[in-house]
């Protein structure tokens, strides 16, 4: 990683901290191919380690998911990078997000210039993110919304949002009629993990176009699935 942004010491922060960071960032998502400096700087700036519980927080910084309670994960870090940098995200983009999980995506997609809509089904996640995202980064509620309850029973949401992206594993595709789909814009961007068959999910960004989802991409992955009314997908 070359010229790093060295003004990312937060109150939350001690040398070793500031140095795992660091490190994290040139060896786990620099160093495998994520170069956009917007995006490095973001990952420099947001302090992981206090998006996982106490009895976690000792593995923020390595290169694995790491449990968070309520049988739920943060991702490894490269994997987080890998979406962002797969949602292009631009100053001004409404983003739907489907498991705030930590909250640790959205205070990066939040330091990109995104607006969120993040929507979190268990109720001990929703209360431990939405408090951490205000001490790390006062207003973030006035900027974004966190909500607690079920993504897919949203409605009139046609058209809202310019990206989507899901921390859980869909079931399959979503197709036209489902949230997902009619949430987005013609050439909007979906992020999301899919059960692609036996025991093996892959990573999807999707592009909307003439009313249908082209794959761009795909990444093997292991998500948790999702909750809630997937017979809704």
């Amino acid at each position: 990683m070359e010229n790093p942004d060295l003004g990312f010491v937060s109150k939350f922060d001690d040398a070793g901290t500031v140095l795992a960071r660091e490190r994290m960032v040139r060896t786990q998502i620099s160093e495998r191919g994520i170069k956009d400096p917007n995006l490095l700087s973001a990952f420099l700036k947001v302090p992981r380690h206090i998006f996982l519980p106490e009895q976690t927080r000792e593995y923020s910084y390595e290169d694995k998911a790491v449990p968070i309670g309520e049988e739920q994960t943060i991702s490894q870090p490269y994997i987080v990078a890998y979406i962002a940098n797969q949602l292009q995200v631009r100053s001004g983009d409404t983003i739907l997000e489907i498991g705030t999980g930590s909250g640790y995506l959205a205070a990066i997609l939040d330091l990109l210039g995104a607006k969120l809509l993040s929507l979190e089904i268990v109720p001990e996640l929703y209360e431990r993110s939405l408090g951490v995202l205000e001490s790390w980064s006062p207003g973030f509620t006035k900027r974004n919304k966190i909500l607690l309850g079920d993504a897919l029973l949203l409605t009139k949401t046609k058209g809202k949002f310019s990206k989507f992206v899901s921390s859980a594993c869909f079931p399959k595709i979503p197709g036209p009629g489902s949230l997902v789909f009619e949430s987005l814009p013609e050439e909007g961007i979906a992020v999301l993990p899919v059960e692609w068959k036996e025991e093996v999910q892959l990573l999807l960004t999707l592009k909307k176009r003439q009313n249908r989802f082209e794959e761009t991409n795909r990444l093997p992955v292991k998500f948790v699935p999702l909750l809630g009314r997937t017979d809704l997908v």
